[in-house]
């Protein structure tokens, strides 16, 4: 537990606050609260000094209300909605799931702030209702988008004169250095001539290979599959990768960066293999289930800042 200070009042006879700064001394008078800290002397609550500031640093406001209504029934926990004058950024904790707000995700409807709560980003959990099943895959295939030899030098760019990229390359294909056998993904066709790519690769006079892989379905393809959603696939689901287009009975899609330079963690399936998708976790999420819900907001405003309550949208959760 980290350490705080505490406080007693004679008048009231018992103890009335806790401060999570630590002064070496404090004392009341004319309505203002004094603290030394390193020998100085310190005036609280001042008009002209900025608020969450102590003794020369910034800190942020927390505060950390519980929803417990019902203990015994599982629930969902919808949204949150903030009565005062800003928004405040908010992690949220159930005994089952967790999920968060940023304080941009806030809406000011009616006099309150309000918005959906968003699960973890990068939170996968294929027991959740955002995992859903397409089917055996009749076939895989990886094929060579474009190719070539880099014409210059710059950083996390793949550069080459006379090309045509917004012709034949699209974000999320993968980048093969046949030089030094590195791989990046594109995060961005810039023109014909550039390509923006998630990892420094390509240096002037090397030659790569463009790359993307295409599962093919027997069947159309439901519509509630979209481009981004994630791609598992085998009896222990596998991670895949990030689904770029779609075509009909066709999905493309890239193998997965794990962020660290030149690293895939995504896998091509083969043919045969039972497919799943997965939508993303904060913009499809749909809430956080559980018994009870800790929501800790969290503020970091230098000017005067009101909260008078939090609610939440709650209804049952049947299994």
């Amino acid at each position: 537990m980290a350490a705080s200070t505490l406080t007693y009042s004679q008048k009231m006879g018992g103890w009335t606050s806790r401060f999570s700064y630590l002064p070496e001394f404090m004392v009341s008078m004319n309505n203002y609260l004094y603290t030394f800290k390193d020998g100085n002397l310190w005036r609280h609550r001042s008009a002209t000094a900025n608020r969450n500031n102590f003794y020369g640093t910034d800190y942020n406001s927390v505060v950390t209300p519980v929803f417990n209504d019902s203990p015994l029934d599982a629930k969902m926990f919808k949204t949150i909605s903030l009565e005062g004058n800003a928004s405040w950024t908010a992690a949220v904790t159930t005994d089952l799931d967790t999920g968060s707000i940023d304080s941009t995700y806030f809406t000011l409807k009616e006099g309150e702030y309000y918005s959906y709560i968003r699960r973890v980003a990068g939170n996968i959990d294929l027991d959740l209702m955002s995992a859903q099943g397409i089917g055996n895959v009749t076939t895989v295939a990886t094929a060579v988008k474009d190719s070539g030899t880099t014409t210059a030098t710059t950083a996390d760019k793949l550069v080459q004169a006379g090309q045509n990229f917004t012709t034949t390359v699209s974000v999320g294909d993968t980048v093969n250095n046949t030089t030094d056998s590195t791989v990046a993904i594109v995060t961005a066709v810039d023109s014909d001539t550039q390509l923006s790519l998630d990892c420094d690769i390509m240096a002037s006079g090397e030659t790569y290979t463009i790359n993307a892989t295409t599962l093919t379905f027997a069947f159309s393809l439901d519509s509630i599959i979209s481009i981004g959603d994630t791609i598992y696939f085998g009896a222990t689901p596998t991670l895949g990768g990030t689904i770029t287009a779609i075509d009909d009975k066709i999905l493309t899609i890239s193998l997965t960066s794990n962020g660290s330079c030149g690293t895939i963690v995504g896998t091509a399936p083969v043919n045969g293999d039972y497919i799943l998708y997965f939508k993303n976790a904060v913009a499809e999420s749909y809430g956080a289930r559980g018994y009870y819900m800790k929501v800790e907001l969290t503020n970091s405003s230098t000017s005067a800042v009101e909260l008078f309550a939090i609610g939440s949208e709650v209804f049952k959760s049947y299994p």
